[in-house]
């Protein structure tokens, strides 16, 4: 199996993510009963503007954002809190990524197990909807 080197220096920009996201939102052609972001990543926000004022910007204007937390047993020897913050990296996401009605941090594993945390994760949006629970931690 081939692998594509990443295309950046360990930098992490989850705000930009989801300002990028709103952008798209905003100018859909149509209006949808419920307004998801996905956020999916191994490392807390380290690139960018605050991500708390990114996601509170967006649940004020009715988005749900849900999160998708990769674990690493190798933390970064130049910035161990990156991907290994106090509390843990779903408890990261818990606390300053996702919110809004049902917001849930699914967690996979490692990076071999995030294409099965990902199914479990559409699952449990499309098939739970906001009734999971306020800012749940599924596995």
């Amino acid at each position: 199996m081939m692998e594509l080197p990443r295309s950046f220096a360990d930098r992490t920009s989850i705000s930009a993510g989801i300002d990028f996201a709103m952008s798209q939102l905003e100018r859909a052609p149509f209006q949808a009963m419920r307004r998801t972001i996905d956020v999916s990543g191994d490392g807390t926000n380290n690139s960018g503007r605050d991500v708390g004022q990114a996601r509170d910007e967006a649940l004020a204007k009715g988005v749900t954002i849900n999160g998708l937390v990769i674990l690493s047993d190798s933390p970064l020897p130049w910035n161990p809190e990156h991907t290994n913050p106090p509390g843990g990296l779903d408890g990261y996401y818990r606390n300053n990524v996702i919110g809004g009605p049902g917001s849930f941090v699914m967690v996979a594993d490692n990076h071999d197990s995030f294409g099965q945390a990902i199914v479990k994760k559409m699952i449990a949006e499309i098939a739970l909807g906001p009734e999971i629970g306020p800012k749940a931690i599924l596995r």
